[in-house]
């Protein structure tokens, strides 16, 4: 007996000893592996603060830095992330915040100092102002615990949370001015940017001190692959281990060349057309709010999702998905026109504007149809099809794509005619603040507060303060769809389609939950 339990020990020993040399085998082995994610447009800043594209927002706001919340779409929306405990005032004017104990990847502790150093710094950025504007003080009561005090009532205040991402103070400042430009350490979230090229990739490297444990994959390459095909094709060789937003119109072959390892979901996005009715484009034509409705008669949503996502999408009346944003609007409960295709009363509009048999049928020029993107890409085909609608109605159009980093200065300042965009990952409908208020400049397509304006922007204005005047969800219904509709009236913007979200992944990935926008690396695991 004594044999055999000398024997039984001394076997466990070997494979106690066998299975720990295994493991570190395997340890080292998955140090070293790289998880390649495409993107499809380059990087325009490693500055959260300095980018609007939803594909940088992707990598930094979820991975690279944090906010006081986050945003996990999959599992209910925001959540506290920086922030421990929140203590709000009976006033609902003052937010008393204690952070959890995190640090930054330059190693150093995060304070209350570097939340305030943060707002202060997002405070000077006008076309974040729609997400301070609320705000009167920020304030450290200790090195745990930061003070905000509102100027007035915002139940929207969970955005601001969320989409203002904390800095160290150190590091910004030991940069300088060329901050946004190189890697850095100036985050809290768990991975670094180790190498940045704009023109090819951006690579990211696991923060081992990361508060909520060090992540399973180590290196992350998130490399620039513009051209769907090319994408494709470095899926299938197994080049890609990750894929987000994937092409629908090569859907099929990625789901054959996935075997079961994807997933499509309804994004909480949306593809929307605007006109500036500020162009000066054959004459300040696109300043006829009669013109602008027939450009929007004239558009044929389902063509456009069938052709743009091959059919996986679906057509939006909304500006934000009422199944995902509680305080959206619905278009099924009326209160704002919707334009449904009548390339008939698109005809009879431009009639009525002045325009003749004789001149539509030559083709009167509206301008150029501007958007982003590959130039085979879903933004690009919905393009093409509006291009093709309006040529049914006698209207001439060019269409322009580009990057988005060429794109998005002649969006913000007003220098397109016609342009297609998106928006996404919003749970509150008080984000349309971006969009439509005059302190949004930087994030706006369109201008309504001018001197001479032909729109009622003080009751937009007036709507959006009252819509965050009160957490009452079924009142803020009320207040957004009498905004809505004054929008909506104006025709300067129409929600087009309601992009899928496909995604794939490698055979050696586990991704976690899937999220329609803001996907977390410290979820994913290699098999």
């Amino acid at each position: 007996m004594k044999k055999f339990l000398a024997l039984f020990f001394t076997l466990s020993m070997l494979m106690a000893v066998f299975c720990g040399y295994a493991g570190s085998a395997e340890a080292a082995e998955n140090a070293d592996k790289v998880l390649t994610v495409r993107t499809s447009s380059s990087m325009q800043s490693t500055d959260w603060a300095q980018t609007t594209h939803l594909a940088d927002a992707q990598i930094l706001w979820q991975n690279v830095f944090e906010g006081l919340y986050g945003m996990n779409e999959a599992r209910g929306g925001y959540y506290h992330s920086l922030a421990k405990d929140v203590k709000i005032s009976e006033d609902q004017l003052t937010y008393t915040i204690t952070l959890v104990d995190a640090t930054f990847q330059n190693g150093e502790p995060l304070k209350a100092s570097d939340v305030v150093f943060t707002y202060k710094r997002a405070l000077d950025i006008p076309r974040l102002k729609y997400l301070t504007s609320m705000l009167d003080t920020v304030s450290a009561l200790d090195d745990k615990t930061v003070v905000f005090k509102l100027k007035y009532p915002y139940s929207a205040i969970e955005h601001t949370f969320f989409s203002i991402m904390i800095y160290s103070e150190k590091e910004v400042k030991a940069i300088g001015d060329s901050f946004g430009t190189k890697p850095h350490k100036a985050g809290t979230g768990a991975y670094y940017i180790d190498e940045y090229d704009p023109a090819s990739s951006v690579k990211l490297k696991a923060h081992e001190g990361y508060w909520r444990g060090a992540p399973n994959i180590k290196n992350i390459d998130v490399l620039l692959i513009t051209e769907n095909s090319a994408a494709v094709i470095a899926y299938e060789n197994g080049e890609i281990g990750y894929m987000h937003d994937a092409p629908t119109s090569e859907w099929e072959e990625l789901v054959r060349a996935s075997d079961g390892r994807n997933k499509m979901i309804k994004g909480n996005n949306v593809r929307t057309f605007y006109i500036n009715y500020e162009s000066k484009s054959n004459n300040a034509i696109l300043a006829n709010p009669l013109v602008r409705k027939a450009i929007f008669y004239a558009i044929d949503k389902e063509t456009i999702n069938k052709i743009s996502t091959g059919g996986y999408g679906s057509v939006a009346d909304e500006y934000m998905p009422s199944e995902y944003v509680k305080t959206s609007p619905p278009a099924s409960a009326g209160g704002f026109e919707v334009y449904k295709y009548n390339p008939e009363k698109a005809k009879s509009l431009l009639k009525e504007a002045g325009f003749t048999d004789e001149q539509l049928k030559a083709g009167v020029p509206v301008g150029t149809i501007l958007t982003y993107g590959a130039t085979t890409g879903e933004k690009a085909k919905c393009a093409q099809v509006i291009q093709s609608d309006l040529s049914k109605i006698g209207l001439k159009s060019e269409v322009q794509v580009g990057d988005i980093n060429m794109t998005s200065p002649m969006f913000h300042s007003y220098e397109y005619d016609l342009g297609i965009y998106g928006d996404s990952g919003n749970f509150d409908f008080n984000n349309i603040r971006q969009m439509v208020h005059s302190e949004s400049k930087g994030m706006d397509l369109v201008r309504y507060k001018t001197d001479d304006s032909p729109f009622d922007w003080r009751r937009i204005e007036e709507l959006l303060d009252l819509g965050v005047s009160t957490s009452d969800v079924e009142k803020r219904v009320v207040y957004y769809t009498e905004l809505w509709k004054i929008v909506m009236d104006t025709a300067t913007i129409l929600p087009l389609i309601n992009m899928p979200i496909g995604v794939v992944w490698g055979a050696d990935v586990d991704p976690g939950a899937i999220n329609p926008s803001y996907y977390q690396f410290f979820e994913f695991s290699w098999k």
